[in-house]
């Protein structure tokens, strides 16, 4: 949760804050592709542990049933795996520019990969950004801006109902 508040943090103060040509905006542009690189490392795993248990058969590993109960929660689970999952893959195709991670090297951009440059590109006689354009507006409008936080409103609320209502007390 600290990750994705601090990807939305960076991303609106670069928005309302700062111009393209100050040092501020690239740094916190850096910042934010780091922490987006990080949420998406951590959801690969917490889905994947998600995925495990819930349809594991081993007896000696928690299962979770599926219940009409849990049917709702499963959905929302899946749901908010996939845009944090989906948010850096968009990001990724619909950037132009090679990516710095933690100052150490140079993720190559998507379309700096010959197979992209010279059969996609070329063979349907497009221009780099008609390819980056959908992406990047599903990363910034669609997903950032609505979905992503909708469903994060409807976990956060799920979890305060079956708090209240169901009397859960947390363990720790």
């Amino acid at each position: 949760m600290v990750s994705v508040m601090m990807a939305y943090s960076t991303a609106y103060y670069r928005y309302w804050y700062t111009t393209q040509t100050e040092v501020a905006n690239w740094t916190l542009l850096v910042i934010h592709i780091n922490v987006g690189l990080l949420i998406f490392i951590l959801s690969i795993v917490m889905f994947t542990l998600y995925y495990r248990l819930s349809t594991s058969k081993d007896s000696a590993a928690p299962v979770i049933t599926t219940t009409t109960k849990t049917t709702p929660a499963r959905i929302m689970h899946y749901a908010l795996y996939f845009m944090l999952i989906s948010l850096p893959i968009s990001a990724y195709l619909g950037t132009g520019f090679d990516i710095p991670v933690l100052g150490a090297f140079n993720l190559p951009g998507f379309f700096r990969f010959e197979y992209i440059e010279q059969t996609v590109l070329q063979k349907f006689d497009m221009l780099m950004i008609t390819l980056i354009e959908p992406f990047a507006n599903y990363h910034r409008d669609i997903a950032s801006d609505i979905l992503l936080p909708l469903l994060l409103i409807g976990h956060i609320g799920a979890a305060i109902i079956h708090y209240k209502l169901k009397k859960i007390r947390p363990c720790c």
